[in-house]
């Protein structure tokens, strides 16, 4: 698959995921965009062919979804961004904010260890 298929596939996704992290219409929840992005990122990489993908379209999903966080974000957001604000106090205390359930909190934990250098790991 090529950008533009994997857009049409994830952007009423991400589309959903703005709207249900953005407050008063203007502000969003960059907090919970990252968890949210982050749950879509393990959902596609466990279960590819679920999402509608292979497993070899994961590198263009993951261009995508950089494209779009760094979209809404800004610059330099990525992937790699929302696990490491997932395992920083910061992201735990929104985890629990969010009421996160504890499987979903095992799940993003678990890329996160996949994800990130030794030291940042949760």
């Amino acid at each position: 698959m090529n950008v533009n298929e994997i857009r049409s596939l994830y952007q009423s996704v991400v589309e959903d995921i703005l709207e249900m992290c953005t407050v008063d219409e203007t502000i969003l929840d960059k907090e919970m965009f990252n968890i949210y992005v982050a749950t879509v990122w393990g959902n596609s990489v466990l279960e590819p062919q679920r999402m509608g993908i292979a497993e070899n379209d994961l590198p263009v999903l993951h261009d995508y979804l950089n494209e779009e966080l760094e979209s809404a974000l800004g610059e330099g957001a990525s992937i790699t961004g929302c696990f490491e604000f997932i395992v920083t106090k910061q992201g735990e205390e929104s985890l629990a904010r969010y009421r996160v359930t504890k499987q979903h909190k095992e799940f993003l934990y678990y890329f996160a260890r996949l994800i990130l250098p030794s030291e940042i790991q949760p």
